[in-house]
């Protein structure tokens, strides 16, 4: 994604809290780019996920939700039922998103174009939970960071924390189709993060891998 700007307009009235997450927020972070995008996730809140269907709705964009499997299943009110799934939105002008019919109404099969984006007209939605003061992490809410250092401000854009985006990141060091996106954005990053950010990260990566993740050892030994 080209031009962030375009995207921290669209939600700026936006009446729920959101943040770039993923690569992007590592580029943002890191005042370069330092790789292609195909596409741009936004971080946001169970508890604001009815605001949100209304609001792209509300702007003419269709709406989705992931149903597993390679299926998504269309929205057209903030009613219908949750089943707990992140939901992805495209507007009209949007030709990476493709959809073949099934035998289910209203579900698809889905298929996206990995092309970079040149125009904001694809997002994705990225569901986690909160408390009061802290951002909580999806796979185990032990690991916790507050609210005001996880959620940035880059140029007035908001992002998701480096060091909880690369926890994330962690999960799929293995994967072969995109572990190396994910072990670059650590690379890159790790010079320009904190000792604090360094030590919070390492110590959630122990608590989230049983076996101790590749990634421990280069934090310890990573200068100050």
């Amino acid at each position: 994604m080209k031009d962030l700007i375009e995207i921290e307009k669209f939600f700026r009235q936006a009446p729920f809290d959101w943040a770039i997450g993923g690569g992007e927020a590592i580029d943002l972070f890191l005042g370069k780019t330092t790789r292609e995008h195909k596409d741009v996730d936004l971080v946001v809140f169970w508890r604001d996920r009815n605001q949100i269907i209304d609001f792209m709705l509300n702007l003419g964009w269709r709406v989705f939700e992931f149903c597993g499997n390679g299926l998504v299943h269309e929205l057209f009110n903030s009613d219908q039922p949750l089943i707990q799934r992140n939901l992805f939105c495209f507007s009209a002008a949007n030709t990476n998103c493709q959809l073949a019919s099934t035998a289910d109404e209203d579900t698809y099969r889905f298929t996206f174009v990995p092309t970079e984006q040149d125009h904001f007209n694809y997002v994705e939605f990225l569901f986690n939970q909160r408390d009061e003061d802290n951002f909580l992490y999806h796979w185990n809410h032990a690991i916790k960071r507050s609210l005001n250092q996880a959620l940035l401000q880059v140029n007035r854009v908001p992002i998701l924390c480096p060091e909880i985006v690369l926890l994330y990141k962690s999960t799929y060091a293995e994967s072969t189709d995109v572990a190396s996106d994910h072990s670059r954005d650590f690379h890159v990053s790790l010079p320009c993060l904190s000792q604090e950010q360094k030590a919070w990260l390492k110590a959630a990566l122990e608590i989230e891998h049983s076996e101790r993740h590749q990634w421990v050892d280069q934090l310890s030994e990573s200068p100050t």
